[in-house]
């Protein structure tokens, strides 16, 4: 088989029928591929969907996305693996170009599409690097007209050789979600294997163009993303990170990040999101210096 798409879903019934119906319409001629469905013990109606085109596996109880991605992986027998968030509509010819991208580029073990607004159309990531000194991810639009741009990691859609997670092994299940991606990224990087993203595959993503400081975009969806946006971005520096790297990031970035989202949560009385943020903060530090990655979830 060439292809295994995994979707992760929990409470996204509406998001996940419309991602579907976009694979469904999407030119597969020629490849062999499966669809599998991992439900997080969602409560919506997501887990009672069945067709005869997809597989669903239910996770009695929630996983989180990570985990989720993982069970999905390791059920899956396609010579590539396909990660769509459920919340995206892909556009008809993108699977076959990073197919095309995977046999021209065989350095690349990781490759995504461009991403672009699903309401407006509008292109928003090329794709992203990761800043050691700030711990800021930034996405970044290419305009050198580039058939494949270099990224650290790839969020959101993004597909990976099966052999690659049976050689070095699955996510990192233990940062529950975010910054997971470019965690599996710098990891693959040490061994040689690259991550890049092609600008002519595209997946239209159904988020705000001004969601970066939004409740949604900082955990009002999803709690545990508010803790992992504070912890993970330390766990990143502390593994990938240079020595002034990690010295500059401590001193005059750590603390900036929930500062700012707790500034920003505020105005909306997101107190509950507030405490999650400096929980985060609290349990990276004890991993920036103790190298124990615990969770206070």
């Amino acid at each position: 088989m060439k292809l295994s798409l995994v979707i992760t879903v929990r409470n996204r019934k509406d998001d996940l029928l419309r991602c579907l119906d976009s694979i469904k319409r999407s030119d597969l001629d020629g490849i062999s591929y499966e669809t599998i469905v991992v439900d997080d013990a969602s409560n919506d109606g997501t887990q009672l969907l069945k067709d005869s085109w997809y597989r669903v596996i239910h996770n009695k109880k929630q996983q989180m996305m990570v985990k989720s991605r993982n069970i999905g992986a390791k059920e899956s027998k396609g010579e590539y693996v396909l990660f769509i968030d459920e919340d995206n509509v892909i556009d008809k010819n993108m699977i076959k170009i990073l197919l095309s991208a995977a046999a021209k580029y065989p350095n690349f073990g990781i490759l995504g599409p461009s991403m672009w607004f699903l309401s407006t159309k509008e292109k928003y990531l090329d794709y992203q690097t990761f800043n050691f000194y700030t711990g800021r991810t930034l996405g970044v639009i290419d305009t050198s007209g580039k058939d494949l741009c270099l990224s650290d990691g790839i969020p959101n859609v993004f597909m990976i050789k099966r052999d690659i997670f049976l050689k070095y092994g699955y996510f990192d299940a233990s940062l529950i979600q975010t910054f997971t991606e470019p965690d599996y990224a710098f990891m693959l990087l040490k061994h040689g294997i690259k991550c890049g993203i092609v600008p002519a595959a595209i997946t239209y993503h159904a988020v705000s163009p001004s969601s970066e400081f939004s409740p949604r975009s900082l955990g009002g969806m999803f709690t545990q993303k508010a803790y992992c946006l504070m912890r993970n971005r330390t766990v990143m520096v502390k593994r990938y990170g240079t020595v002034l790297q990690k010295v500059i990031y401590l001193f005059f970035f750590s603390w900036f990040w929930p500062v700012l989202y707790t500034l920003s949560m505020l105005k909306y009385g997101r107190f509950d999101l507030i405490k999650l943020y400096w929980l985060g903060y609290a349990d990276g530090l004890i991993y920036f210096f103790t190298g124990k990655l615990r969770s206070s979830l």
